[in-house]
C-alpha cells in the first residue's frame, strides 16, 4: 500500500497567509475517456479547456479560473480495448497537456482502472483447455463421457492484464509499477487542501476480477479500504473514495453493500466513479449509519463515440469545488455537470439537478455533508 504526501515548503508567514486564504479547494473529475486509434487526443483537450474558462457556481463574473483547480480525478476506462498501446499513448498525452494547462502536477492527477482498461489478449492467454476437476477460478466447457472438460487459469499470467495500463499511465505520474495482486492496489494519496484540512483520495481497481469469462463481476477491496483508513489521522482529513464502477444497493454488483458500509464508518465524504453511460451523475447513498450524508458523484463517456451512449444520457464530467464551513466535520460540496451529446462537440452546462423544491433545474448541486 503506497501512501504520497503533497508537502508545500513556505516561510512561515506566507504559509499562514496561504492557509487562511484557502477557504475553498477544485477538483476535476472526468472519466470514461474510450480512446481509439483516430481520436484527436488535442481537440479534446481545447474542447474541455475552453469549457473550463465557462464554469461559475455562483455569479458569472466569478467564473472558474485554470490556476484555481487542484486535482484531477480520472476514475477509468482510458481506452476502448486494454489491448491498443498506441490508445494508451492518446491517452497519456491528453492527461499531459492537462497537467501543463491547468498547472496541476502528476502528483496531484489521481487514475484508476476500468473494465475497459485490461487487456483481454492477457486475460485469454491465460487459460488453456485441461481434464479432471476444475478449480473456482477455472471455467468449464463440455463433458465428453466420464471426462470433464475445463479452461485451466495460470492465475500469475492472468494478473498481468493491467500491464499497459502499468506501462503508459500509472509509471509515468507515480514512478513505480502498477501492482499485479489485488490485494496491494489500492493506493492513497493524501494532500494539502483548504485551511487546516488535508484531502485523501483512496484509489481501488473495481475491475481487478473482470475478464472476457466474468464481464460483471465488481471488487470492492473493503479490507484494504478499513487499513487504510484507520492508518490516517482521524481529524482533519477528507476522505474521498475513487473507483470505477458506481455503488449499486439495490440491484448491483456483488459486494456493493459491504463497501457502502464501510465507506459511511470510517467517515467518507465522497465517493468518485465513472461508467456512467445510464444513470444520472449524482445520487445519495441510503442514509444510515454515522455517515448520512456521504455522496456518490458519477462521471462517464467523456470521449465515447454515439454508439457507445445510451438513448437520453448525454457525456458528462464534474467540476466539485469543496468548501470550508463553520460547522465542525462538515464541508459544502458544489457539483457543477457539464455535458455534451457527442465526442467532438463543445460542452455545456447540464441542467439535471432541481432547485427551488423542483420548481426549476440547474447544472449546479450543493449541500453541507
Amino acid at each position: 500500500m503506497d501512501y504520497k504526501l503533497k508537502e508545500k515548503v513556505k516561510a512561515p508567514l506566507q504559509k499562514e497567509i496561504s492557509r487562511e486564504a484557502k477557504r475553498e479547494g477544485i477538483i476535476l473529475d472526468l472519466s470514461d475517456l474510450h480512446y481509439i486509434l483516430d481520436l484527436d487526443e488535442k481537440n479534446e483537450a481545447y474542447l474541455l479547456i475552453i469549457d473550463l474558462k465557462k464554469v461559475y457556481f455562483d455569479s458569472p463574473e466569478n467564473s472558474l479560473s485554470l490556476n484555481d483547480i487542484d486535482y484531477i480525478v480520472f476514475s477509468g476506462d482510458f481506452v476502448e480495448g486494454g489491448n491498443s498501446e498506441a490508445s494508451f499513448e492518446k491517452a497519456f498525452h491528453f492527461i499531459d497537456i492537462l497537467s501543463k494547462q491547468l498547472n496541476v502536477p502528476y502528483k496531484n492527477i489521481i487514475i484508476v482502472p476500468g473494465n475497459h482498461d485490461l487487456s483481454w489478449n492477457v486475460t485469454m492467454n491465460s487459460y488453456h483447455l485441461a481434464i479432471g476437476t476444475p478449480r473456482p477460478k477455472d471455467k468449464v466447457v463440455t463433458n465428453i463421457g466420464t471426462d470433464l472438460f475445463y479452461l485451466r487459469r495460470d492465475s500469475k499470467e492472468w494478473y498481468k492484464k493491467f500491464t499497459n495500463y502499468s506501462k503508459y499511465l500509472y509509471e509515468r505520474l507515480y514512478k513505480v509499477p502498477f501492482p499485479e495482486n489485488p490485494k496491494e492496489q489500492l493506493k492513497v494519496i493524501l494532500g494539502d487542501f483548504i485551511d487546516n484540512k488535508k484531502l485523501a483520495f483512496f484509489m481501488l481497481n473495481t475491475s481487478a476480477q473482470i475478464d472476457h469469462f466474468h464481464r460483471k463481476i465488481t471488487y470492492f477491496d473493503t479490507e484494504g479500504l478499513i487499513k487504510a483508513s484507520r492508518q490516517l489521522p482521524q481529524n482533519n482529513v477528507i476522505k474521498i473514495a475513487v473507483g470505477h464502477h458506481p455503488v449499486n444497493i439495490i440491484s448491483g454488483y456483488d459486494n456493493n453493500i459491504p463497501f457502502a458500509n464501510v465507506l459511511q464508518n470510517e467517515n467518507f465524504k465522497i465517493y468518485l466513479h465513472g461508467h456512467v453511460h445510464r444513470s444520472i451523475s449524482l445520487d445519495y447513498l441510503n442514509p444510515q449509519n454515522i455517515n448520512p450524508n456521504m455522496i456518490m458523484i458519477g462521471a462517464g463517456a467523456l470521449s465515447v463515440g454515439k454508439n457507445g451512449l445510451w438513448p437520453g444520457v448525454p457525456g458528462r464530467y464534474n467540476i466539485i469545488k469543496i468548501s470550508k464551513t463553520d460547522i465542525p466535520n462538515k464541508i459544502l460540496v458544489s457539483v457543477n455537470t457539464r455535458q455534451r451529446e457527442y465526442i467532438g462537440n463543445y460542452w455545456q452546462p447540464a441542467y439535471i439537478y432541481y432547485e427551488d423544491n423542483g420548481k426549476r433545474l440547474t447544472n449546479v448541486w450543493s449541500n453541507i455533508i
